[in-house]
């Protein structure tokens, strides 16, 4: 209940105080939102009914976490979640529903808040990396590419800007959230395999949004296209896709794993 509560406060205060929100932005807020209900909701159901008690002090920081529904700022929410989740991951640690609940909302807060303050505090170090990286793979593409500071073209009278908001590297936090969701939807452990997988959806991501961002520059049409309309659509669910399916293909194959007989 306070999972749902949350997400509910926060998706409806997003769509009453922020600007209209985009497909795209819809699309990213939707999966990571689904994939951290749907494994708090596996969490509980697999949980035997007496592991499930919530103590006094449990029922106290939920009750004050659950306040924040009700103040007019859509990040709040989260900074309590984070408050809810860390109590649960230090003070039930050695009971594996309710830390796992913990880490669940430990992530949906970092993708929703604590994530994004971090990438735009570090921004400006990752910036000439970033830009770097995408007109290197552009000189290949269009056998030539102009960069001035963070501002690409390869044509003399158009050019785009990289700003935080278009990185390539924005949506990785929505990754280890969803790579989380389904570990723990899974019944799997955080492992050195599963890291991997990870990083594979990293790479995967930064290779989708990088190829969006060489898309927008030929002309003032391609870049409306994949940064305003269908074009933008199509790239939040390519990302999605490929935070996804890496994962779902490692469980399948794990699961596909003859257990050795003694």
């Amino acid at each position: 209940m306070f999972s749902a509560g949350t997400v509910l406060s926060a998706a409806l205060q997003r769509h009453l105080f922020e600007p209209t929100q985009t497909a795209q932005h819809l699309i990213e807020f939707n999966v990571g939102e689904a994939f951290a209900l749907a494994a708090l909701l596996c969490q509980i159901l697999a949980a035997p009914a007496r592991g499930m008690v919530l103590a006094r002090s449990d029922r106290t920081v939920l009750a004050l976490s659950a306040l924040a529904w009700f103040i007019p700022e859509p990040h709040g929410v989260y900074l309590a979640m984070t408050l809810a989740g860390g109590w649960f991951l230090l003070r039930r640690r050695g009971e594996r529903p309710w830390s796992g609940i913990g880490q669940i909302w430990v992530a949906l807060s970092i993708y929703e808040l604590w994530g994004k303050l971090v990438f735009r505090i570090l921004y400006q170090s990752l910036e000439g990396v970033e830009v770097g990286l995408i007109s290197g793979i552009g000189r290949l593409v269009y056998g030539g590419i102009g960069l001035e500071g963070a501002s690409l073209r390869v044509r003399s009278d158009w050019a785009i800007t990289v700003l935080e908001g278009c990185s390539s590297f924005h949506n990785l936090s929505l990754a280890v959230l969803v790579w989380l969701s389904i570990l723990k939807i899974a019944e799997r452990p955080v492992s050195r395999a599963a890291l991997g997988v990870l990083a594979t959806s990293f790479g995967l991501v930064v290779a989708i949004n990088a190829a969006r961002i060489l898309a927008m520059l030929p002309s003032r049409e391609a870049f409306h296209f994949w940064h305003d309309h269908l074009g933008s659509s199509l790239v939040a669910l390519s990302s999605a896709v490929a935070m996804i399916v890496p994962a779902l293909l490692w469980i399948e194959e794990r699961g596909c794993v003859p257990s050795r007989r003694s």
